[in-house]
């Protein structure tokens, strides 16, 4: 394997970090039933967190930080290319200097989060109850668990809480 060096918008790091983390997690949503049994919904994956701490060398280090920095302040997303990996595209998240500049040696630490397109509907199981006489949402979010404010953003379709209609279907989750 070739050991390329590690670039972000432009700039290449003139040294790799001396650790390089690679994190991945995935979404998981965990719902309970209107049976009241738990049930999860494995919604993708959450953006990869690339962390890493490395030193900066040369009579120019700072300067090679406050390049650093000013990429940071810009906060846009840009190809990050990592060692032995495929590239990325990846916001500049954190940015820090962990140790007092030595002689032509700065200590830095980072973290990149991955920039993914957000899907445009996620499978997510939906709940229903149906509504007999006389229930409001209140009763249904006392009745599951469900806070009514979460039930209200859930049916916008409803105008009245307390003034459900016989057989109305109410979204839980």
């Amino acid at each position: 394997m070739k050991n390329v060096s590690m670039r972000f918008c432009g700039y290449t790091f003139h040294h790799n970090p001396a650790t390089l983390r690679i994190g991945n997690t995935g979404n998981i949503r965990e719902l309970i039933s209107p049976t009241c049994e738990p049930q999860s919904a494995h919604l993708g994956r959450k953006p990869v967190r690339i962390t890493g701490e490395g030193e900066l060398y040369g009579a120019d280090c700072i300067a090679q930080f406050e390049v650093l920095q000013k990429l940071f302040y810009q906060g846009r997303k840009g190809l990050l290319s990592l060692p032995g990996m495929p590239a990325v595209y990846a916001y500049l998240k954190e940015l820090e200097m962990i140790a007092q500049p030595k002689e032509n040696v700065l200590g830095y630490r980072f973290t990149f989060i991955e920039a993914i397109a957000t899907p445009q509907s996620a499978e997510q199981p939906e709940f229903y109850e149906t509504i007999v006489a006389n229930e409001s949402l209140w009763d249904i979010g006392y009745r599951y668990g469900v806070p009514v404010d979460t039930l209200i953003r859930l049916n916008p379709q409803i105008k009245y809480i307390d003034a459900l209609d016989d057989g109305e279907r109410v979204r839980l989750c």
